[in-house]
């Protein structure tokens, strides 16, 4: 099982990095028109405390006033905004699991059961009066979480994840890029002299200071990239033209290896992504949810517990395949 749920704190939006897409139809579920609760403090502080200890350990408290943006908005602000839409999307996943009568076997609940000991055992019993969440309260947590691994797996099974090593490949080019097409003309013909060093001459007439560039398809539009990958290494292309500017190219490595399988899991997950939400979106618009306008008026993750227990760390440790 992939470790789908840890990633999301890298990004924004709770989906885009844990099941990125690709496109299948789906069977889809409807559910009654229902209102449900928000999780509530216990599992709220859970993760709060969580990703305030491996944001310190990363990046150290400064992090939660570094500015985001130009508008000074803080990054703890941000985190929050994440942290809960994380909890509404497995609010969601898990009623849906339930529904499609989704559960655990009787060794991953075992699982389950022990993953939530250990996190009371690194919590510390005072911590977890604070929270308001017991072992029991733990042990739920977990296994909702588990629940929403599973019906992704249900939701996109049998879909076809293949990506050929021809549409996933990345290469190296440096590029010159000019406003018309005199200057880019002029700038192939310095780089048809004796000695033309493509560097130098993209340093003295490039608009764009960037030369070096790791490309791959579906950047840039058909020319540029027709061009591109037609190139082998060390060849230089002509004059092409790309949403109204010019370019001349390079091809420094006409594959990249190790950047090419990440770009492959990329779009295997960017499949994964469609292909979910297929199903869950019509399911996710029939629940509304109640929100603790309180907590969340009130949360901060700076201020919050300093502990040592990692809720997903110990589900990797423990319920994770071997």
């Amino acid at each position: 099982m992939e470790r789908r749920m840890r990633a999301l704190f890298l990004t924004a939006v709770f989906l885009a990095a844990v099941f990125l897409g690709g496109c299948k139809s789906q069977e889809t579920f409807s559910s009654k028109e229902r209102s449900e609760k928000e999780y509530g403090k216990g599992e709220t502080m859970v993760i709060v405390t969580t990703e305030r200890l491996r944001y310190e350990e990363l990046y150290s408290n400064q992090i939660w006033t570094a500015a985001v943006d130009n508008r000074g908005t803080m990054f703890e602000s941000v985190l929050i905004g994440q942290i809960h839409d994380f909890l509404k999307e497995l609010k969601v996943m898990s009623l849906m699991a339930t529904e499609q009568e989704l559960g655990l076997s009787s060794r991953e609940k075992e699982q389950a059961k022990e993953a939530a000991r250990q996190y009371y055992e690194a919590l510390g019993g005072t911590d977890a009066s604070r929270f308001g969440i017991d072992e029991k309260g733990l042990e739920a947590f977990y296994t909702d979480y588990w629940l929403a691994q599973k019906l992704v797996d249900k939701l996109t099974e049998g879909i076809n994840l293949e990506v050929s090593d021809s549409e996933a490949k990345v290469i190296t080019v440096l590029q010159i890029e000019t406003e018309n097409r005199t200057e880019a003309a002029e700038a192939l013909r310095r780089l048809s002299e004796d000695g033309a060093d493509f560097t130098s001459v993209a340093k003295s007439c490039s608009t764009d200071p960037e030369i070096r560039r790791r490309i791959f398809r579906g950047q840039h539009g058909s020319e540029y990239e027709e061009a591109a990958y037609s190139l082998a290494a060390g060849e230089i292309s002509e004059v092409l033209e790309d949403g109204g500017r010019y370019y001349i190219l390079k091809c420094v490595s006409d594959y990249e290896e190790a950047a090419t399988r990440i770009r492959k899991e990329q779009m295997i997950r960017q499949k994964k992504n469609e292909a979910f939400y297929a199903s869950y979106q019509a399911y996710k618009d029939e629940v509304t949810l109640i929100e603790d306008t309180e907590l969340w008026r009130t949360l901060s993750v700076s201020k919050s517990q300093k502990v040592t227990a990692d809720f997903f760390g110990i589900f990797e440790k423990v319920c994770g395949e071997p």
